[in-house]
């Protein structure tokens, strides 16, 4: 069951990243610069490394979201951060539990508990969290100049309910560095049944808009030029497969789905 799934313009994909951090050398105070919401620091985050700091595209006209990582691949806590009042992800299927507050907010409490199965589903509970996962919901309140944010807390691969209210507990609000956090090049969004060529900047990113994206593949004929990453289901969200263009130079991309395969002309631009 998908725990959740991050809306990335018209397709998701986590691809090796074009966003770089500007000065500050801390992604958190950098971010804030950039965003008109607050932005929170974890000072707490059981013990985990942080594996992923990204800024990610909301909605048309809204502004970017942020979703943070630590822990491993079975084992992870996620942070994600919006301007409060619009939704940049869908958690996907769970069970609201209950209220509690969490540094003066309500917070709304959930599991991943599947309601295909209805017997577990009736009883399933907070003790529940630590077996299938879970996450709290709660929206801050506006900290001059900064308008309020939206939080998710969630735990996968044996983070208990404690676990996260500590967490979640243990955010705090940063200073702007000045320096901003940004994606220098807006991904392409792209559809291989569809188009012919691509044109392409060096450190850009191709997303391909397909659907069975863990079915698809892509094989460059020279491949100094871009590297393709697949798509499909990373345990708690689902991404798009697409290319990160390296060199300068024209080649031939061949994008295959069962049977069919496209070829498309490459050129990518310094």
């Amino acid at each position: 069951m998908k725990k959740f799934v991050a809306i990335i313009l018209a397709a998701a994909v986590l691809l090796p990243t074009a966003a770089t951090a500007m000065g500050s050398g801390d992604k958190f105070s950098d971010a804030q610069t950039g965003l008109t919401y607050s932005v929170y620091k974890p000072s707490y985050a059981l013990g985990m490394a942080s594996v992923n700091f990204s800024l990610l595209p909301c909605q048309p006209g809204k502004e970017e979201w942020i979703y943070l990582k630590y822990g491993g691949s079975k084992r992870f806590l996620e942070i994600m951060q919006t301007m409060a009042g619009v939704k940049c992800s869908d958690p996907g299927l769970s069970k609201y539990l209950r209220t509690i507050v969490i540094n003066g907010a309500k917070a709304k409490v959930y599991v991943y508990c599947d309601p295909a199965k209805p017997t577990s589903y009736k009883k399933c509970g907070v003790n529940d969290i630590a077996r299938v996962g879970g996450y709290l919901m709660f929206t801050t309140k506006a900290v001059k100049p900064y308008k309020g944010t939206e939080i998710q807390v969630q735990g996968i691969g044996g983070v208990t309910y404690a676990q996260l209210m500590n967490v979640a507990k243990g955010l705090k609000t940063v200073k702007a560095s000045g320096n901003t956090y940004t994606q220098v090049i807006a991904p392409l969004m792209v559809d291989p049944t569809m188009t012919t060529e691509i044109n392409a900047r060096v450190g850009s990113t191709i997303v391909l808009t397909v659907s069975d994206a863990a079915n698809w593949n892509a094989t460059v004929d020279d491949p100094t030029l871009a590297v393709f990453t697949p798509g499909g289901d990373q345990g708690t969200y689902t991404t798009n497969p697409g290319l990160s263009a390296l060199a300068a130079g024209t080649t031939i991309l061949h994008v295959s789905h069962g049977s069919e395969t496209y070829e498309i002309a490459l050129t990518i631009t310094s």
